[in-house]
C-alpha cells in the first residue's frame, strides 16, 4: 500500500478530514463530538479563534493528556502552558494568525513538542488547523509524529479522494440545484420513475437530466457515479 511520507501529503490528508467533519456537521446536523468519531488514531480539537484557548477536545485527546472536560472548561488558558513547549506554541500562534486569519488560506500545518508522557518527556506532534465557520473557531487534527506512518496509512484513501476532488471539482461546481438532487438518488439506485415521483417531475425530465449528468460528469459506469457522489458527500 502507498505510504504518505511528506509533510505536504500529511497536511492534504488531514485537511480532507477536517473538511469531511465540517460537511457532516453542516449537512447532517451532527455535533462536533459525533463527527469526531469519523477520525481514528488522531486527536481532534476546537480552539477559540481569538484567544486560541481550547473549546473542545476529543475523547482521544482527553485520554492522551489525562484530562477531563471539566479541566478544559475550568482552565482553558492554562492547558497549553502546561503541556506544550512555549516556543513551539508561540510560533504556531504566529503562523495561524498569518496564514489562516490574515491571508485566508484553507489550512496550516505545524509541529509542536508536548509533554504527553511524563516518562518520555516532550514528544513532537503534527497539527493541521483550519477555520471552522459554524461557530466560528479553529478546528484542528493532531497526530504524534512517531505514529505518522501508522496513522497516515489509514488516510491513504482520504488522500486519494482529495486528489479526486481537486480533479473533479469543476464538474461538481457546474451542477444545477436540481442535478444535485438527482445525483444522490441515481447513486442510490433509484429508477427514473421513482426519482420523478420523489421530485415531482416527469420521467422524461429525469431521463434528460441523466443524459446531461452523463455528459457533464463524463461518467460511463455506475461505480463512477457512486464514487463522485461519495467524494462530494452527496450520499
Amino acid at each position: 500500500m502507498k505510504q504518505i511520507i511528506t509533510e505536504k501529503e500529511i497536511l492534504v490528508a488531514l485537511e480532507r478530514q477536517t473538511f469531511l467533519i465540517e460537511q457532516r456537521i453542516t449537512k447532517n446536523g451532527y455535533s462536533f463530538e459525533e463527527a469526531c468519531e469519523l477520525i481514528q488514531g488522531a486527536l481532534l480539537h476546537l480552539n477559540d479563534i481569538h484567544t486560541f484557548a481550547p473549546k473542545f477536545l476529543s475523547k482521544q485527546h482527553l485520554e492522551r493528556f489525562e484530562l477531563t472536560l471539566q479541566d478544559v472548561q475550568n482552565a482553558p488558558t492554562d492547558l497549553f502552558k502546561r503541556y506544550v513547549n512555549p516556543d513551539d506554541y508561540n510560533k504556531s500562534i504566529i503562523l495561524i494568525k498569518d496564514v489562516l486569519l490574515k491571508h485566508k488560506r484553507k489550512a496550516v500545518g505545524f509541529v509542536q513538542r508536548a509533554a504527553i508522557d511524563p516518562v518520555k518527556g516532550l514528544e513532537p506532534l503534527y497539527t493541521t488547523s483550519r477555520i471552522y465557520n459554524k461557530q466560528p473557531c479553529l478546528a484542528g487534527i493532531t497526530i504524534p509524529l512517531a505514529k505518522v506512518g501508522k496513522v497516515t496509512n489509514k488516510m491513504v484513501r482520504a488522500l486519494e479522494e482529495t486528489n479526486y476532488m481537486k480533479m473533479n471539482y469543476h464538474k461538481f461546481a457546474s451542477l444545477t440545484p436540481r442535478e444535485l438532487e438527482i445525483v444522490p438518488l441515481l447513486a442510490l439506485g433509484y429508477q427514473n420513475t421513482e426519482i420523478g415521483e420523489q421530485l415531482f417531475i416527469s420521467k422524461a425530465t429525469v431521463e434528460q437530466h441523466r443524459k446531461n449528468l452523463k455528459r457533464k460528469l463524463e461518467i460511463r459506469r455506475f461505480v463512477d457515479l457512486i464514487r463522485f457522489a461519495q467524494a462530494f458527500d452527496l450520499i
